[in-house]
């Protein structure tokens, strides 16, 4: 079963964010903070990766919840 595992941010970004690599081969990054997209609200910003490791811009989507930006990490297959 896919689970994102957070971990806590201190210090200038304060907030959780999880990060890791899905069945795909591809890492993922959701965050939840003061500076991302719903952050304040209490939802969550998912950024995916290429094979390079380079984050596609375009793949940041923010205002999810916790369960639609585990979705995303699950199945990111990249650009």
């Amino acid at each position: 079963m896919f689970k994102l595992e957070f971990k806590e941010l201190t210090g200038f970004i304060v907030g959780w964010q999880a990060t890791g690599k899905n069945e795909h081969g591809y890492e993922y990054s959701v965050v939840q903070h003061t500076g991302s997209y719903g952050g304040t609200q209490g939802q969550y910003e998912f950024a995916g990766y290429d094979r390079n490791g380079e984050m596609d811009h375009h793949s940041v989507t923010g205002w999810l919840t916790r369960e639609e930006a585990t979705e995303m990490a699950k199945n990111w297959k990249g650009k």
